[in-house]
């Protein structure tokens, strides 16, 4: 069964579950079996609202302001008491979830990193708080907050938390593994074909090792736009390349690195 069918599977077993045709906050946490796919649910309703909120900032208010932190903080928490989806959007938060539970029982470093790297900045309370949606790995956050506190930071830029992160080793969690193989229906062996598949030639269009390449996509998933992040690859890219891509071959590239990463539009 691919990934599509088991979605429909799961979404035809909620549409029957709930009377309701709106799925409220409170069903979320049990709305599957596997308690970090019901986790990376609520991770990502938080996160498009914390992207959609940046989106809309304007240039005329101070949102460093204690005053508005706060504030938003308080409206973040009374959205999150009043969730109420339509089972018809649900679809989209669900594959989401699934591909990213896919992703991080079979690349724990890389789905952690590219996960952290949504944010420009870290402290203890922040890495505290996405702790929260991981059942799994959760030492791990534990000793990036140790660095901060080691090194009496306050808070640290992500690109700092990507270093600590690649000298840390993170095994493959079997039990993560068996969980998702089960909640999927395959054999463990086979995970890694329930994810897209994506040319990787890019890496010889760059002058860098393959952790530094990996985390320039990183730091391109960041970005605001697909225009800044194509921006970014494209400087980084070789001289013989930037200089003799055609357009044809920049779009390929661009393309390959956008399914891959899931690049903002």
């Amino acid at each position: 069964m691919d990934i599509k069918n088991i979605i429909d599977f799961h979404l035809n077993k909620i549409e029957k579950k709930y009377s309701s045709k709106r799925i409220k906050g409170n069903d979320l946490i049990n709305i599957t079996t596997s308690k970090q796919l019901n986790l990376f649910i609520i991770k990502n309703i938080y996160d498009l609202w914390i992207s959609n909120f940046e989106k809309n900032k304007i240039k005329y208010f101070d949102y460093e302001s204690p005053d508005v932190v706060k504030a938003s903080e308080g409206m973040m928490n009374t959205l999150s008491n009043n969730i109420s989806i339509d089972q018809k959007d649900f679809k989209s938060l669900l594959e989401s979830a699934y591909n990213e539970i896919i992703n991080l029982a079979i690349s724990p470093k890389e789905f952690i990193k590219k996960d952290l790297i949504k944010s420009n900045w870290y402290d203890e309370s922040k890495l505290e708080k996405r702790s929260k949606y991981y059942i799994f790995y959760k030492e791990l956050f534990q000793i990036l907050i140790k660095k901060i506190k080691e090194n009496n930071e306050i808070s640290i830029k992500v690109s700092e938390i990507i270093n600590y992160i690649d000298e840390i080793t993170i095994d493959i969690n079997e039990d993560l593994v068996k969980e998702v193989s089960d909640l999927i229906g395959c054999e463990k062996n086979e995970l890694r074909n329930k994810t897209s598949k994506t040319d990787e030639n890019y890496y010889s269009y760059f002058s860098l090792s393959k952790k530094e390449i990996d985390n320039l996509i990183l730091e391109a998933t960041s970005k605001s736009s697909f225009e800044e992040a194509a921006s970014l690859i494209l400087k980084n890219l070789k001289s013989s390349y930037s200089e003799n891509f055609s357009t044809k071959d920049i779009r390929r590239l661009l393309h390959i690195i956008k399914e891959k990463f899931s690049l903002p539009t």
